[in-house]
């Protein structure tokens, strides 16, 4: 488990991730790989920046699932 409870923002995230894999991008077109989102760029710490690419990549594996 996670170890806490999803905030509106991870579901947001996991949506996304959905999204764009029902749009058929690749799990490489995570947002949060772009420069622009990294915690440099961002002032985000690892920790948050991490959770937000989990929950995006998530969303994206549990959407492929259902279309593989």
């Amino acid at each position: 488990g996670r170890g806490q409870e999803m905030t509106e923002t991870d579901e947001r995230i996991l949506t996304q991730g959905a999204e764009a894999r029902a749009a058929g991008r690749t799990v490489f077109d995570n947002p949060f790989l772009r420069p622009e989102q990294m915690p440099a760029a961002t002032g985000d710490s690892i920790e948050d920046w991490q959770r937000k690419h989990d929950e995006w990549d998530a969303g994206w594996k549990i959407e492929d699932a259902i279309r593989s």
